[in-house]
This record gives structure tokens, sequence and C-alpha cells, in this order.
């Protein structure tokens, strides 16, 4: 990527991103995430504050990424089956 990235979201944990993540493979959007705690083996075994993800899109994306995750449901605001 060598646009400019702008951030997205910052989610909360891996499965927030990976959702986040899967939606932009989805539609195409290329994107770049960065977690909090780079020196974790295994980022999803991280909690509290180290487990933040942060998700950036190239700028010229951010609009369409943003439009994408607003038409979704919040996973989080589903309830248990």
């Amino acid at each position: 990527m060598t646009e400019d990235l702008a951030l997205l979201a910052d989610a909360e944990g891996f499965i927030e991103a990976d959702f986040i993540v899967s939606l932009l493979e989805a539609y195409g959007i290329l994107y770049l995430v960065k977690r909090e705690n780079p020196c974790a083996v295994n980022a999803r075994y991280t909690i509290g504050p180290l487990a933040k993800h942060q998700i950036f899109v190239k700028a010229g994306d951010l609009e369409q990424a943003r439009e994408i995750l607003e038409a979704e449901p919040d996973p989080r605001d589903i309830p248990p089956g």
C-alpha cells in the first residue's frame, strides 16, 4: 500500500477484528491490522487493553469501508441463539 492509510476501526479483540477484516475482504478492500501487543506469540490469547487491534485502510477507501461497517449488524448486538 503506497497511499496514505486511515484508521477505520479500533477492535477490542481478535474476534471483532476478524469480523471487520472479513467484511473488508468480501468487498475487496485492502487493509492493515496493527496489534497493540506486537510481541504476543498468539494475539488470540491476549486480553484487556493489550488485545486492541487497529484496522487501517487506504485513505481513498475509508468512506466505502465505513459504509460497509455501518450497513452490517454489530455481532455484539445480536442476542444469543
